[in-house]
């Protein structure tokens, strides 16, 4: 399979964004949820994670953010969401996860 998640940097942040896809659900999560970890799991990472192109989110792809949420946290780096569309952020908002996740305006 093609590498879901692009990833450049740019300062001292990492951005991510997915390819070719405007889905994040069970097909695509653990290849996207190695990527993101992969890149995670290194001390005082920044990483924004661009949803712009996603129009839906399943729990599996719910799940893929809250890992790579905590894998941030464990390791003293920061996740951030950036671009989420209103469907993803309605479901977030119903999720309560608005309050859980950052999002980066920039």
């Amino acid at each position: 399979m093609d590498t879901r998640l692009k990833v450049t940097r740019q300062n001292d942040m990492l951005i991510g964004t997915l390819e070719d896809t405007d889905r994040l659900n069970a097909t695509i999560a653990p290849e996207v949820k190695a990527q993101l970890n992969s890149n995670l799991n290194k001390p005082e990472v920044n990483f924004i994670l661009n949803l712009q192109k996603i129009k839906f989110i399943d729990s599996t792809g719910i799940g893929v953010l809250i890992s790579a949420l905590k894998t941030a946290r464990q390791n003293n780096g920061n996740f951030y969401l950036t671009n989420v569309n209103k469907e993803v952020m309605d479901l977030l908002s119903l999720m309560k996860l608005d309050k859980v996740f950052d999002f980066y305006e920039g």
